[in-house]
């Protein structure tokens, strides 16, 4: 499938960007959102010479 959409976009001369569909980037972007909390505890964890708010 991926190699046929490929060779399709090759053949008629256009530049067709091939990645993630506009869902498929918003839950990726939503779930790294979700992960942000969780990292920074980790980094304030490792950091314990940085005042904590």
């Amino acid at each position: 499938m991926e190699n046929q959409r490929r060779q399709a976009a090759a053949t008629s001369g256009r530049v067709v960007l091939i990645g993630p569909t506009p869902q498929q980037f918003i839950e990726s972007a939503a779930d790294l959102l979700d992960r942000i909390p969780a990292l920074c505890d980790a980094i304030s964890r490792d950091r314990p010479e940085l005042p904590s708010h």
